[in-house]
This record gives C-alpha cells, sequence and structure tokens, in this order.
C-alpha cells in the first residue's frame, strides 16, 4: 500500500535524478506500516461478531430505555389529563345535582317551607302500598 506522500516523494527524488533519502524512505516505510495497522484493525473489528453482537444488543437496550421513559412521560401527561377532566366533570355534575335539589325543594314545598299536599298524598300513597304488600305476603305464608 502506497500512499500520495509517498509517491511525492519517491516522484520528486527520481525526477532530481537522485536516490531517495534513508529517512524519506523510513517515513514511508511508517505511514505504510501505520495504515496498514488501521487497514488490519478496521478488518478486525468487521470480523469480530461478538463484539458486533454485543454493540447491536447495547444499542437495542439503549433505544428500548429510551421508548419506556417516553412512553411513561406520555403515560403520565394523560393521567393528569383524564385527572383533570375528570374533576371538572365531578365539579359539573355537583351544581347540577345542587341545582336539582335546591329545584325539587321548591316544586316539593310551599313558600312557608311546609310540604305540599300532593308531596303528602303521594308519600301517603307509597307507604298504604308498602303495608299492602307486606300484608299481603304475610297472607300468602300462612296459607
Amino acid at each position: 500500500m502506497t500512499s500520495s506522500h509517498q509517491d511525492e516523494a519517491t516522484s520528486s527524488s527520481q525526477a532530481d535524478g537522485e536516490k531517495p533519502a534513508i529517512e524519506d524512505i523510513q517515513a514511508d516505510i511508517e505511514q505504510t506500516r501505520q495504515e496498514l495497522a488501521e487497514t488490519v484493525e478496521a478488518l478486525t473489528a468487521k470480523l469480530d461478531v461478538k463484539s458486533r453482537a454485543q454493540e447491536r444488543l447495547n444499542d437495542v437496550k439503549r433505544r428500548a430505555k429510551e421508548q419506556l421513559t417516553d412512553a411513561r412521560t406520555r403515560a403520565g401527561t394523560q393521567v393528569t389529563t383524564v385527572r383533570t377532566q375528570a374533576n371538572g366533570h365531578i365539579t359539573t355534575v355537583r351544581t347540577r345535582a345542587t341545582g336539582l335539589t335546591a329545584s325539587a325543594r321548591t316544586a316539593a314545598t310551599t313558600p312557608e317551607g311546609k310540604p305540599k299536599p300532593a308531596v303528602l298524598g303521594g308519600a301517603a300513597a307509597v307507604v298504604v302500598s308498602a303495608l299492602a304488600g307486606t300484608g299481603l305476603l304475610l297472607w300468602r305464608r300462612r296459607r
């Protein structure tokens, strides 16, 4: 393997008609050795399947951790959003229930706060029906 530096040194020495100096040749040899060592290291790295598999495994683990962290963050955000919406709905339902209770109270009572006769009659009808049903059940059991 030759480098561009080596080619230039050789061609300039040959153009002058001189032989290359020993230092130039040794520098070229050292540079070639360095390039050869880098090439061997690159080939060794490509052939080292175990190390490549370990690197791939580490990369997959890292990406999985990142995805898990992202998923947790998104889930936390969604939980917060749902809680906020639920609290808003609870407030709305409480407000409506309070309003319905007030309007039921208003509809069931007179301006003095006493129950209206229709409400009293309805309550009496419920009590009489319950007593009649209970009496009927007891009468059937005795027979």
